[in-house]
């Protein structure tokens, strides 16, 4: 059985709108209208309407009495939230990758993290994404928590268009893959603490070194990009 035909069709739906509302195919404040998703699809409004439900859940569409479903409007305050919920759990991840991960899955997780830092010096932007998104994925996997690898995908995948946005502060990239390497270094070692406070000031969206992003981002959500 393929992927697509093990993932109920509600969820398949959702997922396929969701990528369409966080690469902007579908602006802030769109309507989602049933019937012409359906049509779309391919399929009954029941589905539909369940995976527009499941979007509303997470905060990506948000039902108007008597008007449907709309993509949400993102707000500079939405957008730190996420961030915080970020850096929380994925502290947690690096908290419990330094307990649980083995010895072998430890080595390409420093692996990994040495590549961001390749990718870096070598200013290949689409390397650099692919290193530090398997990074990011081998630390959720060394924390063997499905429940916790899964919030945190999920979070990200809605974090993503505004995530890109930090590249474009000089120096950014360089300096986060040697924050990869220190994280990495201190899950190889077993320090749970140590590796948990590395990655929470990784992702914490109000260091100081991040001034230039949030004034970036700000400009972003206020000219509505989603």
């Amino acid at each position: 059985m393929s992927e697509n035909e093990s993932v109920p069709q509600a969820e398949r739906i959702s997922r396929a709108i969701e990528a369409a509302i966080l690469n902007a195919s579908y602006a802030p404040g769109e309507r989602l209208d049933e019937r012409v998703l359906a049509a779309s699809f391919g399929v009954s409004r029941t589905p539909i309407r369940e995976a527009l439900n499941r979007l509303v859940a997470d905060g990506l569409a948000e039902h108007r009495a008597r008007q449907g479903v709309f993509v949400a409007r993102i707000t500079l305050a939405n957008v730190f939230e996420l961030f915080e919920m970020l850096a929380v759990l994925e502290s947690a991840a690096a908290r419990l990758a330094a307990r649980r991960i083995k010895p072998a899955d430890a080595v390409q997780l420093l692996l990994a993290a040495r590549d961001t830092v390749d990718a870096a010096l070598d200013e290949d932007a689409a390397v650099y994404t692919a290193s530090n998104t398997r990074f990011h994925e081998l630390m959720y996997a060394g924390s063997c928590n499905q429940l916790l690898e899964d919030s945190i995908k999920q979070l990200r995948r809605r974090a993503a268009p505004y995530r890109g946005h930090i590249h474009r502060v000089a120096g950014r990239r360089s300096a986060t893959a040697q924050e990869h390497v220190a994280i990495a270094e201190a899950i190889q070692a077993g320090k749970g603490e140590v590796a948990a406070e590395l990655m929470f000031q990784h992702l914490d969206i109000h260091r100081p070194e991040f001034s230039d992003y949030v004034f970036i981002l700000s400009r972003a959500v206020e000219n509505g990009m989603a």
